[in-house]
């Protein structure tokens, strides 16, 4: 088992093409433990951060969705335990966009190979 720390400068504000926060490697389960967002601009903005499942279509769910974060401002989800895997074929991938470009960095804290 680690630790993984992922940080994310400038999240994509593009729903079509999001910043992909985490990938689980093949044939690993990873928790996710924490996940972090700053909105570093002078307006309020939404996030959206979500697991993109690979278990088949229609299976993505979202952990925030267009969670507002006032200016100059930072929330932390409050997870608990988010399990996700891949089965050496296919794997989760965490991902998010937000409302406008250049305006969240994000931090997403994994223990990684449970």
């Amino acid at each position: 088992m680690a630790f993984v720390r992922t940080p994310i400068k400038d999240v994509s504000n593009n729903s079509g093409s999001p910043s992909t926060l985490y990938t689980v490697p093949t044939a690993k389960t990873s928790i996710v433990i924490g996940c972090l967002m700053a909105n570093k601009t002078a307006t309020e903005a939404t996030i959206n951060v979500y697991i993109d499942a690979k278990e088949g279509a229609g299976s993505d769910v979202f952990l925030c969705h267009t969670l507002k974060v006032p200016e100059y401002s930072s929330v932390e989800l409050a997870l608990g335990k988010v399990v996700i895997t891949h089965d050496a074929t296919t794997g989760d991938v965490i991902k998010a966009y937000a409302s406008a470009a250049s305006t969240f960095d994000l931090v997403i804290s994994i223990l990684e190979g449970v």
